[in-house]
């Protein structure tokens, strides 16, 4: 189950297959095995990487996050991808926790590492780069790949060997790194592959972010598992999908809600050939039929499915025959996933009723990294809670409810309502806040700040967006701000965060 055997074995039965698409560059799987072997050869000989380190990337989609994911679990080291979008101070705090030897970085944040690094003895900066020339003349990932002997795949590894740490946060919105191995890994390709019906034949386009889960391992992965071919875009963008979708035949694709809407919208949606399509997925939140319509109005399938970064999406997904028929369900378990929904005492509940998901299976995390604590709590035995909230209809047919954690979904990525708050209750004008989602055309969800002044204090919106100048990610910031007098409470004082989200909700 090391998942580096994938693309050994593609590489020896069907050596001239394209495995990736990237600006232009074509990647056989042959050439991909080569630059794996001889990356992870660099990383041992090298950099004297053994198994357990950590190695770091932090950089826009691109193959060499792959080269390095497949180099690391042919070594027994594990990969810290960075999420790009993210300020100094919050990268510090990652590459803290994760302590890792190396940071693989790409050329246009190069400086911005170097900053994240300052005072680090024990953090080897190794640049990479598709722009900047500067840094492109002397790639040291490239000359460490030229110069180093290559490491074959092997089959000596144990399966539940950590290969990857994907950062994620509980609702105290503590960022924790959920430990996923080999086996969760490959559990998840299968999961992906039956639920997906994808084939070699396929053709998988990638642009959500790859720091992400949902970039990943939901489609990217298992393609690479089954022998497929991928196109890889840095990031999203509407024009440049559409085309690639019409010329490059893509046959399946994961546009989240931000992206259907984007897609739809664009002066170019009904001009393009979109018959190579042969399936859509869309998931991360909760999803309304409007995401979906502009699909299935193409005739092209739309499966809804469910995962975290604790258990790898498709935990729960919808059969492909039934995604026009029972569209905003989140459809059944997957093949190797158990799935329960419990209320407080744990006990199951009857169909029709709500309670939380709880999942148990090879597809879910190991642990949090260096956080015994937060593991416990996240199980009770071998079953993990999902704070989400759900019901099972007469057949078993599973659908979304709410979110137990208040993690508000921006697009495809978390925001944690703490991190807003830890921020606000710094300033001493303020006397309480809470920070709830509320529903967004564009993003699904958006942060709204909810803030109650010191009596006698005057503050501006504008002043209140300055505290987040440069210590969170610009999608995090509150897209709105309400000052308010009090706050909804319960009987012992707490606030109702339930009660402020109705309340932002009723005043958009």
């Amino acid at each position: 189950m090391e998942i580096s055997n994938w693309i050994s074995h593609h590489a020896n039965i069907s050596p001239e297959k394209i495995a990736i698409h990237f600006e232009g560059r074509k990647v056989s799987y042959a050439e991909l095995e080569n630059r794996i072997a001889h990356l992870a050869g660099a990383l041992n000989q090298k950099q004297k990487i053994q198994a357990g380190d950590r190695i770091a990337y932090l950089g826009e989609n691109a193959p060499e996050m792959l080269e390095l994911l497949f180099a690391c679990a042919r070594v027994g080291a594990i990969l810290v991808p960075l999420n790009a979008r993210m300020t100094i101070a919050q990268h510090q705090y990652y590459l803290q926790n994760s302590a890792p030897r190396c940071l693989f970085v790409e050329s246009q944040f190069y400086s911005h590492a170097q900053a994240c690094i300052a005072g680090s003895s024990t953090i080897e900066l190794i640049h990479f780069g598709h722009s900047f020339e500067e840094y492109d003349r002397h790639s040291q990932m490239q000359t460490l790949i030229a110069n180093s002997n290559a490491i074959p795949a092997s089959q000596n590894l144990v399966d539940d060997t950590p290969v990857l740490i994907a950062y994620t946060s509980g609702s105290t919105g503590m960022p924790k790194g959920a430990v996923l191995t080999n086996e969760t890994i490959f559990y998840s390709a299968v999961n992906a592959v039956q639920l997906a019906e994808m084939t070699c034949d396929d053709h998988v386009l990638t642009n959500l972010p790859m720091f992400h889960v949902g970039g990943l391992t939901v489609q990217t992965l298992p393609a690479l598992h089954v022998g497929a071919s991928v196109t890889i875009h840095r990031q999203f963008d509407a024009e440049q999908t559409l085309r690639d979708i019409e010329q490059k035949r893509i046959s399946v694709y994961l546009p989240l809600p931000k992206i259907s809407r984007a897609l739809s919208s664009h002066k170019n949606w009904f001009k393009t050939d979109l018959s190579s399509l042969r399936l859509t997925q869309t998931g991360s939140t909760l999803v309304p039929l409007s995401v979906m319509t502009p699909w299935i109005e193409r005739d092209i399938p739309a499966q809804q499915i469910y995962g975290l970064t604790e258990a790898l999406p498709p935990v729960i997904g919808l059969p492909i025959k039934q995604s026009t028929t029972m569209v905003g369900a989140m459809g059944k378990p997957s093949l190797y996933c158990e799935v329960r929904i419990v209320d407080k005492q744990m006990q199951d509940v009857a169909p029709g009723d709500k309670g939380e998901i709880l999942l148990r299976g090879p597809c879910v995390f190991k642990e949090y990294w260096a956080n015994p604590a937060a593991t416990e709590q996240a199980f009770t035995e071998d079953w993990f809670h999902t704070g989400d909230v759900a019901h099972r209809d007469e057949n078993g047919y599973i659908y979304m409810d709410d979110r137990l954690k208040h993690i508000i979904i921006v697009g495809s990525s978390n925001v944690y309502p703490a991190d807003l708050e830890h921020i606000l209750a710094e300033c001493d004008d303020i006397s309480e806040v809470a920070v709830v989602g509320r529903p967004d055309q564009e993003y699904g969800e958006v942060p709204v700040a909810c803030i109650q002044l010191k009596q006698g204090r005057v503050k501006t919106k504008k002043q209140i967006r300055q505290l987040f100048s440069g210590r969170l990610a610009s999608y995090q910031q509150p897209k709105d701000i309400l000052f308010v007098d009090s706050f909804p409470r319960t009987s012992l004082g707490k606030i109702q965060k339930t009660e402020v989200g109705r309340l932002v909700s009723r005043m958009r």
